[in-house]
C-alpha cells in the first residue's frame, strides 16, 4: 500500500502546523509584552527584507540549518546542507574535461574538486549530475553581485560510467554575508559577526534517486566553529590538499601549486 501523503493528509498538517505557529507566536508577544509600535516595526522590517533583495537571507541565516538537521535524522545517504540564498537553476551543462566558467586570470588557488556519487547500496551511479556554485576569490557570486559574468564559476556536470567525477575551479575563500540591510542590523544587535567558512555548494541528482543539496567545508578553514548560518556539520567537512611538488603540477599542466578535495556523495531513495 502507498504511503504517500494525499492532498487531504497535507492540507490537515499545514493547518497543524499554521495553527501552532500561530499560537507560538502569540504566547511570545505576551511573554515580551509586544506593543502595537513595535508589532509594526517589525512587520516593515520584513517587507524592507524584501525590498532590499534579501527575500530569503534573514531566515536562512537563522533558521534553514535546523530545518536540514530535522531531515537528516531520518536520512540514509549523505547529510544535507543549508542551500542558501544565492542558487539559481539552469546553470550551463559542462563538456569533459570539466571547468568552472571563469573569467580569463579569475584569481584564486586552483582547485580540483573530485569524487563518486553511489547509492545506499554502494553501487556507483553513472550519469548523475553535480550543480555547483560557488564564490569568487573576492566572496561574490554570478548573477547575484553586479560586476561578474553570468553564471561564472555556476554549472553542471555528470559522473563518469564509474560514478567519479572531477572538475577544475578555484578555492573559494571565507565570506561576509550582505551586511549593510535588514540582516546585518539583526546580527550587529545581537553582538554576531558576518562571516561564513569557505565552501563549495553543490547539488546531486539522479533519476532514481532522491536529489540532495549540500555544501563541502575544508578542514581546518575559519569560522567552521561559528559560522553565521550555524551550518557546518562533520559530514561535510572534507581535507584540501596542497599538491606543490614539480611532477604534480607538471601531470595537470600547472606551473604552480594547485589543490583537491575529495568528497563522497551518497544518495537516498525517493520519498
Amino acid at each position: 500500500m502507498s504511503t504517500a501523503p494525499t492532498a487531504a493528509s497535507a492540507t490537515s498538517r499545514t493547518k497543524d502546523v499554521l495553527e501552532d505557529l500561530e499560537q507560538v507566536l502569540l504566547a511570545f508577544m505576551r511573554k515580551h509584552r509586544i506593543t502595537h509600535e513595535q508589532y509594526r516595526f517589525a512587520t516593515q522590517f520584513l517587507v524592507d527584507t524584501v525590498k532590499q533583495g534579501e527575500e530569503s537571507l534573514l531566515y536562512d541565516v537563522f533558521f534553514e540549518a535546523e530545518s536540514t538537521d530535522i531531515g537528516n535524522r531520518t536520512r540514509t545517504g549523505s547529510p544535507e546542507a543549508i542551500e542558501g540564498p544565492f542558487y539559481l537553476a539552469g546553470a550551463p551543462e559542462l563538456q569533459e574535461p570539466y571547468v568552472m566558467p571563469m573569467r580569463d586570470g579569475e584569481r584564486g588557488d586552483v582547485l580540483f574538486f573530485v569524487g563518486k556519487v553511489r547509492d545506499v547500496e554502494g553501487k556507483p551511479l553513472a550519469g548523475a549530475e553535480l550543480d555547483l556554485w560557488h564564490a569568487d576569490a573576492d566572496g561574490l557570486y554570478s548573477n547575484i553581485h553586479p560586476n561578474i559574468p553570468l553564471w561564472n564559476l555556476r554549472a553542471r556536470f555528470k559522473t563518469d560510467s564509474n560514478g567519479n567525477f572531477e572538475v577544475r575551479t578555484i578555492v573559494p575563500p571565507p565570506y561576509e554575508i550582505p551586511k549593510d540591510g535588514p540582516t546585518g542590523q539583526v546580527l550587529k544587535t545581537m553582538g554576531r559577526h558576518f562571516f561564513r567558512p569557505a565552501h563549495l555548494h553543490v547539488k546531486v541528482r539522479h533519476s532514481e534517486l532522491a536529489e540532495m543539496t549540500s555544501q563541502i567545508y575544508f578542514l581546518g578553514g575559519q569560522y567552521l566553529d561559528n559560522d553565521v548560518a550555524n551550518a557546518v556539520r562533520d559530514g561535510l567537512v572534507a581535507t584540501l590538499e596542497c599538491h606543490d611538488d614539480e611532477s604534480d603540477m607538471k601531470s595537470r599542466g600547472l606551473g604552480r601549486p594547485y589543490y583537491t578535495v575529495e568528497y563522497e556523495f551518497v544518495l537516498a531513495p525517493a520519498h
